[in-house]
């Protein structure tokens, strides 16, 4: 199944405040029923991809796995959930910078307000971004996004205890249980 976002549809959104280390730049929207959720989402979904792919791990080309990291693109300071870049793009980490200004070739936001995507998107698909996944605990979905020139076309949509392989991690079997707090 193929879904497309409207290039009309996201010129016409207006940017969600973004986040920076902890602080607010403005109010992003997180109701307290899902804070701990997103935590848990979150922080299951990087402890997973990291020990299949960060550090060197991972046979077929490396990643940069980070949480909590801004990341300064044209006139954008976004803080995705988690940032990845593959290692061939991105050897090593600059020292004593408050973020990265390097496009980063995947994020995933764990969402936490009904809002967020019609917000997170047209940043995302601006910047050029390649690969976005949007994990929602509170009804147990992940959606595998892909940049199709400015907009981002559904590639996959996969859905409770199933475990799956999505793009760009194909060598992870990743059981999507982890992520909803069972």
């Amino acid at each position: 199944m193929t879904a497309m976002l409207s290039s009309a549809f996201l010129s016409d959104v207006e940017p969600l405040p973004l986040r920076r280390k902890g602080l607010s730049l403005a109010t992003r929207p997180v109701s307290s029923r899902s804070a701990t959720l997103h935590a848990y989402a979150a922080s299951q979904l990087g402890a997973e991809l990291i020990a299949t792919y960060g550090a060197g791990r991972s046979t077929t080309g490396g990643w940069l796995m980070l949480s909590g990291l801004e990341i300064h693109l044209g006139q954008s300071l976004l803080s995705p959930d988690l940032i990845g870049w593959r290692r061939e793009r991105l050897p090593r980490m600059a020292r004593g910078t408050a973020g990265i200004a390097l496009v980063p070739d995947w994020v995933c936001e764990v969402l936490s307000h009904p809002d967020e995507r019609a917000h997170l998107l047209p940043l995302y698909a601006r910047e050029g971004i390649r690969h976005v996944w949007l994990v929602d605990p509170e009804v147990r979905t992940l959606e595998v996004l892909q940049l199709d020139g400015t907009r981002y076309a559904l590639t996959a949509l996969h859905s409770g205890l199933a475990t799956v392989r999505a793009e760009p991690f194909h060598a992870l079997e990743l059981p999507l249980r982890l992520l909803w707090a069972e």
